[in-house]
């Protein structure tokens, strides 16, 4: 999924707001349809070109409300960081005198037949939020490592299934969780909330693995085309192997005889670096754990470079006290 970002102003503390962001929240409505125009459904299907709302914080509403009334009108997907820090909810029920998810849909960033995923939904009110969430249908997406590392809190999840919303599982930004392993993320979901809750069965293998992948599918509307291994859908799909160390005494040869539960092994004992295949559209991108299709250490390079540009550019490096978190 690529998106093109609509900017709402917020507060910056580094001061990096570009001085040629005129009524950035018009200019970026503008060109995400002309961009959803121009490449929606272009690359065989594969490129979905979406809305990003900013994280309410205090901006004028109306512009939110542009933001949902113009992906209605276009039947453009939209997504939003949502109730992630501990002060959201109270900047909503002050500025906004509403909860999280009334805001989203008062703004018509919700609505029964939309595509919306809002990320992290952790400072929710659980009594107002979850019934608008059911009857809506928009899509969570639980980013459990990035809330631990960042102290967010740990979103409601088994509530959320329990009212029968669908949760997907996401990795936030690369700073807030420093990896984008979405194995790892399903063994973290599944720790926190077993941990917090005090109940090894708050959320199961199974549960994880299924937002991890026919949820997902599901917030984006494509659960008919992937995220299930089904006839007709399209091979995308990823080879894991167990047969490291990390993963013993998992058997394959007792999978089908009471043997260690091969779900259970994938979440808990596996990580990315586990992957030995990657097929998308049956196409092979990943081989015994190597992009084939790219040279891996000419993109690290290439990454290490853009970020020290970055830095130096923005000089953020010297507004920023070094903090090992």
């Amino acid at each position: 999924m690529i998106g093109k970002l609509v900017k709402v102003e917020e507060s910056n503390k580094f001061g990096l707001l570009d001085p040629r962001d005129r009524d950035v929240s018009s200019m970026s409505i503008d060109a995400a349809i002309a961009a959803h125009e121009k490449h929606h459904g272009s690359c065989d299907g594969r490129l979905h070109v979406w809305m990003a709302a900013g994280t309410p914080r205090g901006s004028a509403e109306r512009d939110h409300k542009a933001i949902g009334d113009a992906c209605s009108e276009h039947g453009i997907g939209l997504t939003m960081h949502c109730a992630e820090a501990p002060k959201d909810l109270v900047i909503y029920r002050e500025s906004y005198n509403c909860s999280p998810v009334e805001f989203c849909y008062r703004t018509n960033l919700i609505g029964k037949g939309r595509k919306t995923v809002l990320a992290h939904m952790v400072n929710l009110d659980l009594g107002k939020d979850l019934p608008l969430l059911r009857e809506t249908g928009a899509s969570v997406a639980h980013n459990a490592s990035s809330n631990c590392k960042l102290g967010s809190g740990i979103a409601a999840v088994p509530e959320l299934l329990e009212e029968n919303v669908n949760v997907s599982l996401g990795t936030d930004g690369a700073p807030c969780a420093n990896t984008y392993d979405m194995i790892q993320e399903m063994r973290v979901s599944a720790l926190v909330h077993k941990g917090s809750r005090q109940d090894a069965a708050a959320i199961t293998a199974e549960e994880v693995l299924t937002m991890a992948t026919i949820n997902g599918a599901k917030a984006l509307g494509l659960e008919t085309e992937i995220g299930s291994l089904e006839v007709g859908k399209k091979a995308d799909f990823v080879v894991i192997d167990p047969s490291g160390l990390h993963c013993v005494p998992f058997d394959p040869e007792q999978i089908l005889d009471g043997g260690i539960d091969p779900v259970t092994t994938v979440v808990f004992s596996c990580s990315g670096a586990d992957v030995d295949k990657v097929l998308v559209g049956g196409e092979m991108l990943v081989d015994e754990g190597r992009l084939v299709k790219c040279d891996e250490k000419q993109i690290r390079e290439e990454a290490q470079r853009t970020i020290r540009r970055i830095r130096n550019k923005s000089k953020i490096s010297s507004k920023l006290k070094r903090k090992y978190c």
